[in-house]
């Protein structure tokens, strides 16, 4: 079992309760025939990551992780006044005539969906390119193909990124699972994750559209760091490091 398995399969299963001792965890191990000094390795690197906390032969769940990858259909109507307010919010940073690479998303489709300038949209999100397709002021929407992760309907993959690598846009609107404290980005899955680093890396402004509950929070893949974000467009001023205040636009 490769270690980024083992340690989703234990995060899955200390999250279920407050405190471990080491004792209940390794007899839930022992079916996955992980080795002690692996467990060890694993728990030590979870601790340093603030999944967990290690004391005298205990391990404590911190209550402001969360891990699971809820699927588009239950996000749908979570915080949805927020992601109306983030994506009007977010109309104010395009022009017409905008080249712009927008993610996958519940608020991403949101955003695009109220856009009134004639703009290019590029994405991997197939929910995104059909909310493009219906909106009469969008000049043109790109899907980018690939590998379908159904459970958000995303196209993620080697495919995915080579697709990538010829397109051009200025703009990037990317939301992201969480963000913790010292301003590290999460998606809780690696592949995603892997694509919207390089959106990132290619766009000249870079814009990240989350609500306020995504933050002071940690997932499982962290992928950028906001030091490296040109702006956050949120609901209202989220709990982060001060250094990163003044890059939020509300």
């Amino acid at each position: 079992m490769y270690k980024v398995e083992r340690q989703k399969l234990l995060l899955n299963f200390l999250q279920t309760k407050e405190m471990f001792n080491m004792n209940e965890i390794m007899e839930f191990v022992k079916p996955y025939h992980i080795k002690y000094v692996l467990l060890r390795r694993d728990l030590q690197e979870l601790a340093a990551k603030n999944y967990i906390t290690l004391s005298y032969g205990v391990v404590k769940w911190n209550n402001k992780v969360t891990i699971e990858d809820t699927s588009r259909l239950e996000k749908l109507n979570i915080n949805y006044e927020a992601k109306k307010i983030i994506a009007k919010t977010a109309q104010q940073l395009i022009d017409d005539k905008d080249v712009i690479f927008v993610g996958a998303g519940t608020t991403c489709e949101e955003f695009v969906r109220q856009i009134t300038k004639y703009v290019k949209i590029i994405t991997n999100s197939k929910f995104v390119y059909e909310e493009a397709l219906k909106n009469k002021n969008i000049a043109d929407a790109v899907l980018l193909g690939g590998r379908l992760r159904e459970r958000s309907g995303a196209f993620i993959g080697t495919f995915t990124e080579k697709a990538l690598e010829i397109e051009t846009f200025y703009k990037a609107f990317i939301s992201v699972t969480n963000v913790d404290m010292e301003g590290k980005l999460y998606n809780n899955n690696e592949t995603e994750a892997s694509l919207e680093t390089k959106v990132l890396d290619m766009a000249s402004i870079s814009y990240i559209i989350s609500d306020s509950s995504k933050f002071n929070s940690i997932g499982f893949f962290d992928f950028y760091h906001a030091k490296d974000i040109d702006y956050f467009v949120c609901e209202k001023l989220p709990e982060i490091s001060a250094e990163f205040k003044s890059k939020f636009i509300i």
